[in-house]
This record gives C-alpha cells, structure tokens and sequence, in this order.
C-alpha cells in the first residue's frame, strides 16, 4: 500500500508538525513514499524527502524573528503600545513594502537555501509535490518532484509567499504567492500521485478539510486548540506546539487515549452510559424549554461536542472524553502532560467535592439579588458547581429551568457528568 504524509502550511506552527513526526518515528509509521505540502508544510516535506527530519528539528530550535525577515512584522497579538515603541522600524517596514510588494524577506530564502539539499532530495526514492498559487486569479499549481529540476528552491519560496506580509515570488515571468490561496493542505494532492494510505498534519484547531476526518486509509491529526500567530519566534510557545504535536500523534494511534488531554490508555467506565441517556433526555428537555430553543438542532449537547471535537459525529470515546476535555480545561489543567485517569478523577472530584455538602453556600452572600444577575458573577467553574449542587440537593436549586436550558445547558451536561463520576464509584 503506498503511504503518503501531507503537511499543511501555518508559519511557525510547522513546528507542530516537528513533533508529530517524532512521535510517528518513535512508533515505527514513517515508512511514507510520498510527502505532499504546503507553505511551511512544503519546506518540512522536502527536508523529510532528503531524511534530513534531524536537520528540520534543528532549524526550528533554533528559530527566530531575523531568520524569516530583516524587518518588523506586527503579529496578530502586537499591542497598540508595542507598536509605537518600534514605530520607527514599523515604519521602515512600510516604507519596503510599498517598494518591495512585501518585506524583506531575503534571511528566508537564504534559509531555504541552507535547508533544501538538491542532491539528497533527487536521490531519495520518496515523491514530492507542493502547491503554489498564481498572484492573478489563485490558480492552483501543482508543482511535482519532477518540476523541482529547475527551480526547486523557487518553488519553495513560492509556496511560502504568504501574500501581502511576504513579496510575490515570480518564476519564469509569473507571480505566484503562497500555496494557501488555493489548498493550504493538500490531501488532494497526495491522492493524485497515487496514495493509498494517508497521515495528515493540520496546522488549525479548526480543521482545513473537515470533509477527510474519520476517511478509510486517512488518518487525520490536527491541535485541539488554536497554537499561536503564524510568525511566532516565542521558544516557549513553539516548544508547546512540538510537545503537543508528539501527544497527538501518540494519541492518533492509540499509543495514548483522550482528545484535547492525553491519557494513559484506560477502559471507559461503566457511569458512562448513564450519563449518555442522560445527555438524551437533556437534549429533549432543551429543544422543548422555549420558543429560543425551537432555533436549536434536536441533539444540542452533541453538537456543542462535535463542533468543539471537530468530528462529523461521535462515538462513546468523544462523548467521554470531550466532557472530560471540558472539565479539566475549566480546572485549567495543563495540555502538555499525560494523565492517569484514576489519579486524574481523584483530582477532580476533590474540587467538585464541597458541593456535596448540604450545608455548601449555594446562596449569593449579602443582600439577595436576582439569579441572573448573580450568575453573572460566577464564572464557568462556579456555575458547574452550583449545577452540580443542585443534582445532589434539588431544593437547593437556584437557576430554574428555563436559564439553565436556554443559558447553561452545557453547563448543566458538565454537572451531570460529575455527578454520575460520583455515583460510579
């Protein structure tokens, strides 16, 4: 079966992809005869073609802001005050864009330079392809391993040319820009040149082609929550991005469980399906509660899931897990580590446990206000617990029915999770 590994573009998140592959060595799955890739992917796919996986861990290790331009590039997160104090480099920026249609972006292509190694690229038996886009009108190109003779570094650059932060790249009298303009991950591609077996390194939380998750012979991977700016230099933050790469590939083939958290693998336990039927009843009850409700599908919990997990639909591990997922993000839990699952309960259910106290505080303190108003004064995990409460002690109630449908009612999924972990045990 011929295997292929397709890479999406996404800057310096590439380095999510660094980790990905350590975790498919580490397993023995990269055995690929085909890489296909683009922007960032496109460059991690021709060092991966030239073997050189060490050499691509080094040129991220060692990244930073003056490697990929010789100006300044505001990201996503720069403040308003950030921005005045580097107002006169800003503005040389500007000044070079006008008259390069981009900044300067010559330590990049300098660094392509370095990295791309034509004689080991042409000697590997693995198949290449890449994706540009024409400046004028998008048009995708298709660039082939064959194609690379002549201008390989220039397709890579062209791939790259993440317009109008980076100049056009013109090849042969035509503009290109970068890949992402027309496929940003080519799972296409990698099918036309023959693959019968596919991984697929995403680069977003929210996944760029949804349509091939859960495919026969497609295994899709891709962060469970947004990673950072696409021209982040942070170490730390680019060291996150590798160390949760590495889990999700080890959580793609079941070397670890969980979604967004990883686990050591563990049976789901028997509470679960009472939970399940559960979430049943509650989507019912929300659909019903009022003429706001009416506007929601007839599966709202389901949904909320879905969309959050990126799933077409779920099995009984994303509904256990994606709950899982949402409590111990409430409770902050760090996305990096790996977590036994007893020792994990443990922890939580310590938090939620003065709620099981009749005498927990469940009223606002001082002079009585309204529960609305003294909702909004809870945030996520406060309401939770008072939910949860409220399942122990149905007289303690202080939301009715109507807020907690319409308002909480993932919130109220969440304390009925908790409870049944209690009432497993």
């Amino acid at each position: 079966m011929k295997k292929a590994l397709v890479l999406a573009g996404g800057g310096t998140k590439g380095i999510y992809q660094a980790g990905v592959i350590e975790a498919l060595k580490e397993l023995h799955r990269d055995d690929w005869q085909i890489i296909t890739g683009t922007s960032v992917g496109a460059l991690n796919a021709a060092m991966l073609v030239q073997g050189d996986y060490d050499k691509m861990l080094e040129m991220y290790e060692n990244l930073s802001a003056d490697q990929i331009v010789n100006s300044y590039v505001p990201t996503p997160q720069t403040t308003f005050s950030e921005i005045f104090k580097e107002r006169d480099s800003l503005m040389d920026s500007v000044k070079g864009w006008f008259r390069e249609h981009g900044v300067d972006i010559r330590p990049f292509i300098e660094m392509v330079h370095e990295y791309y190694d034509e004689e080991k690229f042409f000697s590997s038996d693995i198949d290449f392809g890449c994706i540009t886009a024409t400046s004028k009108g998008h048009t995708g190109v298709y660039v082939t391993k064959e194609m690379m003779r002549e201008h390989g570094e220039d397709w890579l650059i062209a791939s790259a040319a993440a317009y109008p932060v980076f100049p056009v790249k013109e090849i042969d009298g035509i503009e290109y820009v970068d890949g992402g303009y027309f496929d940003n991950f080519p799972i296409d591609f990698a099918l036309r040149l023959g693959a019968e077996e596919i991984i697929a390194i995403d680069l977003h939380s929210e996944a760029i082609h949804p349509q091939y998750i859960r495919r026969k012979h497609i295994t899709y991977i891709h962060p469970h929550s947004d990673l950072y700016s696409f021209l982040e230099f942070d170490k730390e933050k680019l060291n996150r991005a590798k160390r949760i790469g590495y889990l999700d590939g080890m959580k793609a083939f079941h070397k670890y469980a969980g979604e967004k958290y990883a686990f050591i693998p563990f049976a789901i336990p028997h509470w679960f399906d009472a939970w399940y039927r559960s979430v049943l009843l509650l989507e019912t009850k929300i659909k019903l509660a009022n003429s706001i409700n009416h506007l929601r599908s007839e599966q709202m919990i389901t949904d909320t899931l879905k969309q959050q997990l990126h799933l077409p639909y779920l099995n009984d591990e994303n509904y256990f897990y994606g709950m899982l997922d949402e409590i111990m993000e409430v409770l902050e839990y760090d996305e990096e580590a790996i977590y036994d699952y007893e020792k994990t309960k443990k922890e939580i259910q310590d938090v939620f446990a003065s709620a099981l106290d009749e005498n927990y505080p469940y009223l606002p303190g001082g002079n009585m206000m309204d529960m609305t108003g003294y909702a909004r004064t809870l945030d996520r995990k406060g309401i939770v617990m008072k939910l949860f409460h409220a399942l122990f002690y149905p007289d303690h109630k202080i939301f009715n029915d109507s807020l907690i449908l319409t308002v909480y009612p993932f919130e109220q999924a969440m304390a009925e999770f908790l409870f049944y972990m209690m009432q497993g045990e």
